[in-house]
């Protein structure tokens, strides 16, 4: 099973989950929540029919309301949540996007056979690819859908902060990060597909940096933690206050950040030898991710630090910055439905 039940009603819910044998505590936190989050999007919350213990969230809302609200304001009793799309979004277990994966590796195999591509975004993709990479030249031709593996890059802070590589050396990330790896005489081309306007670079835990015990204490010691919050221009106090649930929310547009350090850190988390496959409302992205396009995208201005979120009144902290090429907004948060003390970083970017 997986996230497949989108409910659009209360009666909806009743029925469903009354069939599935769900307790009668876990339907009225279902329904709880439902109704608290239903003028914010149609279908909000989505349930796997085999855990009556646990719920997703919607990813539309995890801008306008951070998971210790929705569970203070929905009375939950008895289920856990998260931000999620379930099997209808970008992200579940028949999601959209590894559909892209295959549908998109199966039009390069017609491509390269000589048949017919239909899809005239993706032959477009194929025909930019082409062109980048002499691919019709080559005897070899070989298309492996990859992206399954979902290698885990978590921060390093030795010397400087940074994703690890495991599969490569340096900001060389192609075999880190593809979804599909095209064989050539030449070379092996690894293809990073997203989906979506705005789509995730990063995403890495921070909680045992980061600790409840020491955010309680309005104190970071640890030394990577600290680290990590001078890179931003983050102020321990003020970060503290917000998880806390004692800061009234407060933007700084002016931090005292390391310009250095969070090029870095942006680089290792792009990095480049791969190309990018961007399925966009309308159209199909396509885009080399060279060592210069790399350096390029990762020369970001001045962050803007919104403590509280954009809201000011969430347990988050969010972050903002654009480079040349990306729009980067970045957050510190619980994304596990927990205490509301944060567990992960997050770094998403749009397009200029």
């Amino acid at each position: 099973m997986a996230y497949t039940f989108f409910p659009k009603d209360l009666p909806e819910i009743e029925k469903t989950l009354s069939n599935a044998g769900w307790p009668e505590a876990n339907i009225n936190d279902a329904k709880n929540l439902l109704s608290l989050l239903k003028r914010r999007d149609p279908t909000p919350v989505n349930f796997d029919l085999k855990k009556p213990n646990n719920a997703n969230i919607s990813r539309t809302l995890q801008d306008d309301i951070s998971l210790a609200d929705i569970k203070s304001g929905a009375g939950l009793t008895t289920i856990k949540i998260k931000y999620g799309n379930g099997s209808s979004g970008n992200r579940g277990a028949n999601n959209r996007g590894n559909l892209f994966e295959p549908q998109f590796a199966d039009a390069m195999l017609a491509w390269w056979a000589g048949e017919e591509v239909s899809n005239k975004d993706m032959l477009a993709a194929i025909e930019d690819l082409n062109k980048t990479y002499d691919i019709e030249e080559s005897k070899k031709f070989k298309v492996d859908v990859v992206g399954g593996e979902n290698t885990r890059r978590p921060l390093v802070f030795s010397p400087r902060i940074q994703l690890t590589n495991p599969k490569g050396n340096g900001f060389d990330v192609g075999k880190s990060v593809t979804d599909i790896t095209v064989t050539t005489d030449k070379r092996p081309i690894y293809l990073s597909l997203k989906l979506g306007g705005t789509t995730t670079f990063f995403n890495v835990g921070v909680k045992t940096i980061l600790t409840k015990r020491e955010i309680q204490s309005g104190s970071i010691s640890n030394a990577n933690g600290k680290k990590l919050l001078k890179m931003f221009g983050v102020d321990e106090l003020k970060f503290c206050e917000v998880f806390n649930g004692k800061h009234r929310g407060s933007v700084d547009n002016r931090p005292r950040y390391d310009s250095r350090a969070l090029q870095h850190l942006l680089m290792s988390g792009i990095g480049f030898n791969y190309h990018i496959i961007h399925k966009l409302t309308g159209r199909i992205l396509s885009k080399e991710m060279s060592k210069a396009a790399m350096t390029k995208a990762a020369r970001v201005g001045a962050p803007k630090i919104y403590y509280g979120g954009k809201g000011g009144k969430g347990k988050r902290i969010d972050i903002e910055m654009a480079s040349p090429t990306y729009i980067f907004k970045l957050n510190l948060r619980d994304t596990q439905g927990g205490d509301g003390y944060p567990t992960r970083l997050m770094c998403d970017f749009k397009y200029r």
